[in-house]
């Protein structure tokens, strides 16, 4: 994975908190199903979607159990439509490092590993959020071909 640092500005977005046991088959159903969630919203209101979909993670799992957000990244006024159960935020604009994972989201954990230690080479501080952003359709395009981009904030220098 070639990796990056990057200066991105502010984005907003909407999202459900999802959580679930620490596995692949609880977490690709909590995921279908907080996507699912979402879209139907996002489809409803006629909003706008700046992208595919993303995944947040605002702690770093400790446990037996993820927590995560179902996200999309949409314009600041379209952000305005959240609700009870759809959430709005905004990632403050700010330093990452990132890269493009290549192949099954069950190895996406290798990519995040490359970021820590790159991180850790070079004497980046890391901070949250860490988020995956699905470039490619995995209803359309090969398991090992699907391209995630994953992003770790960094403390600015």
């Amino acid at each position: 994975m070639n990796i990056k640092r990057k200066t991105l500005p502010e984005q907003h977005y909407l999202y459900v908190d999802r959580e679930a046991d620490f596995n692949g088959p609880a977490i690709a159903q909590a995921m279908g199903a907080g996507f699912g969630e979402l879209m139907g919203f996002i489809q409803k209101h006629s909003i706008e979607r700046q992208g595919m979909p993303a995944t947040m993670y605002f702690d770093m799992p400790s446990g037996p159990r993820l927590s995560f957000r179902c996200a999309m990244f949409v314009s600041e006024h379209d952000a305005a439509h959240a609700d009870e159960s759809i959430r709005a935020d905004v990632i403050p604009a700010g330093d990452v490092v990132c890269g493009t994972h290549v192949g099954p989201y069950a190895s996406l954990s290798d990519s995040h590993r490359a970021l820590w230690s790159y991180c850790d080479e070079h004497g980046l501080t890391k901070a949250m959020p860490v988020w995956e952003h699905y470039i490619d359709d995995p209803g359309v395009v090969a398991e090992e071909q699907l391209r995630t981009e994953v992003y770790r904030r960094i403390e600015s220098a």
